[in-house]
């Protein structure tokens, strides 16, 4: 416990800066909801750090999912690879049923298994374009046995900063809900967003999922959004 208690410690170790918020509406019949992001990303002399927040307000009486993640990046020098660095991340949050139709007339809860992760990363450089990725031990809360994942982040203005692609990609093992082995998840979100300022865009991320609960099948889920920077 008292390692768990340092790393979260050491998450915290930075000033803090916000830097944007996002708000999207699921528009496919199965979700109809909307999500409220918040997320900053601060770098500094020892390396960088990012956290986002999560709000699905999937229920007409209130959110039904509050979720964060915490993201603290040590850059490792050495003359042998440029961008090496220690990353530490630390997931949590909690999930309630919809009221939609085939829901509980009681809404029930359920935490989302907070996860420790540590490992190295480093960026890959194909031309213009980077490609930032961590390979990480996760530690999930009850968790039967070793699990491991993989991220990849990007970031790429186009047409003079008026386009920005952008997203993420998790691949990750965890336990299946019966307990009875692994499975291997995948989640990716990529934004692609319209710039008519600095501060102001317009687009859409589309989630594209397998075996990502509640559903064990490959899925497709696009949103609209809008995002502003402070």
């Amino acid at each position: 416990m008292k390692i768990k208690h340092l790393l979260f410690a050491l998450l915290f170790s930075c000033y803090i800066k916000a830097q944007e918020a996002q708000l999207h509406y699921d528009f496919l019949p199965e979700r109809q909801y909307t999500t409220f992001t918040f997320e900053f990303f601060k770098p500094d002399n020892l390396g960088s750090t990012f956290f986002f927040t999560d709000f699905n307000f999937g229920r007409s009486d209130s959110a039904n999912l509050a979720y964060f993640e915490i993201a603290r990046k040590f850059n490792i020098k050495n003359s042998f690879m440029d961008g090496l660095n220690f990353h530490i991340e630390y997931n949590d949050g909690f999930l309630m049923t919809d009221d939609k139709e085939n829901s509980p007339e009681n809404p029930l809860g359920f935490p989302i298994n907070r996860a420790f992760l540590a490992g190295l990363g480093f960026p890959i450089k194909i031309g213009s374009f980077t490609l930032n990725t961590s390979y990480l031990y996760k530690n999930t809360h009850g968790s039967s046995g070793l699990d491991g994942q993989f991220t990849a982040v990007w970031f790429q203005n186009l047409f003079n900063n008026k386009v920005t692609v952008r997203g993420f990609l998790d691949f990750w093992s965890e336990d299946r809900a019966d307990g009875s082995s692994k499975k291997a998840i995948l989640l990716t979100e990529p934004q692609f967003l319209y710039n008519f300022s600095k501060n102001f865009s317009l687009g859409s991320e589309v989630e594209i999922s397998n075996n990502f609960l509640p559903s064990e099948e490959f899925e497709v889920f696009p949103t609209i959004m809008a995002k502003y920077a402070f």
